[in-house]
């Protein structure tokens, strides 16, 4: 049962808050929870086993004596004697055994657990959407997914027919169609072999009918039903003559790979349709230039004529550089330290408005002021200044974000301030890797054909605008790959259009278009 929530938790939360996130903070404290769970519940134990004995032993004697001196019953009350006795046993015995039945003790210990926050229905959907939008993105067949594989790597434990039935269901509850296939195939044929009673084999034939309808191809002759002792719902299977067969899947090899084809061709943006290719593939597909550089970078700073930028050269239009090393293993440690002991959930701003929209965004995050720890942001603020040549004194603070498993963030713009332009757009981008992600969740820019294979200690640099006019530069739209396995810590930093020096008045600029 354990193993069965943990794998189910990628966006888990606790029933008295709607968190949609998968940080692996929260992961851990789910397991704190767990321990904390099962002390309670060994103390309960440990008292309930004690009480029981303690009736036992108040309770036997007593029947023994009724058993051996049953003939006292008639008796008893005849003489003085044997009443008081009767009186004084009856008087002693029943509070004792009405205070051992009352159980005030274990209900107090068991009030602790119920106390608990617990996992809720609603976080466990939360948790299907994140593992189906990781199928998605990178097209893992229930198959792979199920026996907790993806490639060459080894991504989790395996799925037994319970969990596959569950994520069938939520796929049919989603309107998932072809989830809805994928899973169920995965249910039945792992239910088949000892059908577990946790599989509803009536729901799933129904969910698999329902899916047949809606594609226009019979999925009940990859699956056979017919020895099978259960309700078939002839309403539904009446309409099978008049399926189109129009995805021509004929074994269950073929099914997977055609089915996530088609959430491609389902996909109006290309530049979406692009994003989910580059983080499939994991590589850039941009060619090098002659203007694409590698250098050690000073940029005429005393300091730095000692320990040099690592500067790498990856777009002149728009600037993206990439540095390696620039934020340090101390460094690093001490932000995510502070980030952990209190994270909120990644909101998407959407039409002027914050919201938690997990398909948009997933993880948590944490914002620093300076004035936090003015010593190491201070440093950091002189590094981005060095290498980018603007001010931080209008910048925002420092947003640390932690993303878990199935953490991601869609194919978004930096430029729009998240609230009112007080100090106009953002200019520039600092991106500083905090951990290795190897082989997903990476940084893609779509429009550029790049992604950023990013290692821990190094720091993507970019400006969002157009430096003549102040208008978006479409090659600025980028997202994070929903990551598989594993843990990733980044922090930004965004510097504002006040207080640099540009060849346009941003507070009179009125060109918001995207170029």
């Amino acid at each position: 049962m354990l193993r069965y929530i943990v794998f189910f938790v990628f966006t888990c939360t606790f029933a008295n808050g709607i968190n949609w996130h998968s940080s692996q903070i929260v992961l851990r404290h789910l397991y704190d929870l767990q321990d904390e769970q099962f002390v309670v519940i060994e103390k309960y134990l440990e008292l309930e086993t004690k009480r029981m004995h303690d009736l036992e032993r108040l309770i036997i004697p007593i029947i023994d004596w009724y058993i051996n001196y049953s003939y006292m019953k008639r008796t008893l009350i005849l003489n003085p004697i044997g009443s008081s006795k009767l009186m004084s046993r009856v008087y002693k015995n029943f509070p004792k055994i009405k205070k051992l039945m009352n159980n005030y003790s274990s209900v107090k210990v068991i009030t602790q657990f119920d106390e608990q926050k617990a996992i809720s229905e609603f976080n466990i959907q939360l948790a299907y959407r994140s593992l189906r939008r990781i199928q998605r993105v990178y097209m893992i067949p229930a198959s792979d997914m199920a026996a907790g594989r993806y490639k060459d790597r080894t991504i989790g434990d395996t799925m037994d027919a319970c969990e596959c039935y569950i994520m069938s269901k939520y796929s049919f509850e989603e309107y998932d169609t072809y989830g809805v296939i994928d899973w169920a195939v995965q249910a039945y044929n792992k239910w088949f072999t000892d059908r577990p009673k946790c599989v509803d084999i009536d729901k799933l034939h129904y969910y698999i009918i329902s899916a047949s309808m809606t594609t226009g191809f019979n999925f009940e002759t990859l699956l056979d039903f017919s020895n099978l002792n259960h309700s078939k719902n002839s309403e539904l299977s009446a309409y099978f003559s008049l399926m189109a067969n129009a995805l021509n899947i004929h074994d269950i090899s073929a099914k997977s790979a055609n089915i996530y084809e088609k959430y491609d061709d389902f996909e109006q943006s290309d530049l979406l349709r692009h994003f989910r290719y580059l983080c499939r593939i994991g590589k850039s597909a941009r060619p090098l230039t002659y203007d694409s550089k590698c250098r050690y970078q000073t940029k005429n700073s005393p300091y730095r004529m000692i320990m040099p930028f690592k500067e790498e050269d990856i777009s002149s239009s728009p600037y993206l550089k990439l540095y390696h090393d620039i934020i340090y293993e101390e460094e690093i440690k001490t932000i995510t330290d502070m980030a952990s002991k209190n994270l909120s959930d990644a909101k998407y701003y959407l039409e002027g408005k914050t919201a938690l929209l997990d398909d948009r965004r997933l993880g948590q995050l944490k914002w620093f002021l300076e004035d936090v720890n003015p010593i190491l942001f201070g440093k950091l603020n002189k590094r981005i200044e060095c290498i980018t040549e603007y001010s931080t004194k209008t910048a925002e603070g420092y947003q640390t974000v932690n993303y878990g498993l199935g953490g991601h963030f869609c194919v978004h713009l930096d430029a729009f301030t998240d609230g009112p332009k007080l100090n106009g757009n953002r200019l520039v981008t600092t991106l500083f890797y905090m951990t290795d992600v190897p082989d997903d969740g990476y940084t893609v820019f779509p429009n550029l054909n790049y992604v950023a294979n990013c290692r821990k200690g190094s720091a993507l640099v970019w400006i969002n605008l157009h430096l003549n006019n102040g208008s978006i530069h479409s090659g600025t739209f980028h997202g994070g790959c929903p990551v598989i396995k594993g843990n990733k810590w980044i922090m930004t930093k965004g510097l504002y259009e006040e207080g640099q020096h540009l060849t346009y008045n941003w507070r009179d600029n009125k060109i918001m278009s995207i170029v």
